[in-house]
């Protein structure tokens, strides 16, 4: 076994960002508006996600069956928001329709290689929580290459905007954080379309089959 791209960001800012909108329902609140409360004193945290959530229009309407997710996370000395659009139709199946993503990774040496990297990483995140599930038979991995592991084609990818931070703090990382981020931004956004929580990944469309 080896770390998987983003280390242990890759199931903790699932599980976090997943119970923090959790939370938010319970409470009746907006998620967005409820991580907000909690910021005052992270500026950094709070202005990725404030321009996240002004560049991907949160709040207006969408179409029915389309969903809205907000995830934000610090690791690496990077702050991330990412606001996911995901349409699920009736037979379960997910869609993520558009992705908008705020970073302060710090100076930024290269705007261009930022994006690059930010847009690699929500392709590659997009793919293991819609598809990334790994099976066993006989003892061995069933998934030995790209021809028998699932991946997101260009005809699936979202559009991806990523709006960068002018900042004048240490450098950040930005090899890893793009991935862990989608996840939870996905899944939210599935609540936010279906009332239906996921806690597992990838995503089971017969169960939110089962669920619309």
């Amino acid at each position: 076994t080896a770390f998987w791209r983003s280390v242990g960001p890759s199931h903790n800012v699932f599980v976090v960002e997943s119970f923090m909108d959790e939370l938010a329902a319970a409470a009746k609140k907006d998620p967005l508006e409820y991580r907000r409360a909690l910021l005052d004193k992270a500026p950094r945290a709070k202005a990725v996600l404030d321009l996240a959530a002004e560049k991907a229009g949160w709040g207006q309407p969408l179409p029915q069956g389309v969903g809205r997710g907000v995830s934000l996370q610090s690791v690496f000395g990077t702050y991330m928001a990412q606001v996911a659009a995901v349409e699920v139709a009736q037979d379960g199946e997910v869609r993520v329709r558009r992705v908008v993503c705020a970073v302060d990774s710090g100076i930024v040496v290269n705007p261009d290689t930022v994006e690059a990297q930010v847009q690699g990483a929500i392709i590659f995140g997009i793919t293991a929580a819609l598809y990334g599930e790994i099976t066993l038979k006989g003892g061995r991995v069933e998934q030995g290459n790209f021809d028998t592991y699932q991946l997101l084609r260009i005809n699936e990818t979202p559009v991806i905007e990523v709006h960068i931070v002018q900042s004048s703090e240490p450098p950040g990382g930005m090899g890893e954080p793009g991935t862990s981020a989608i996840v939870p931004a996905i899944t939210n956004a599935i609540f936010a379309a279906t009332g239906k929580r996921l806690r597992r990944m990838p995503v089971d469309s017969a169960a939110l089959k089962q669920a619309l």
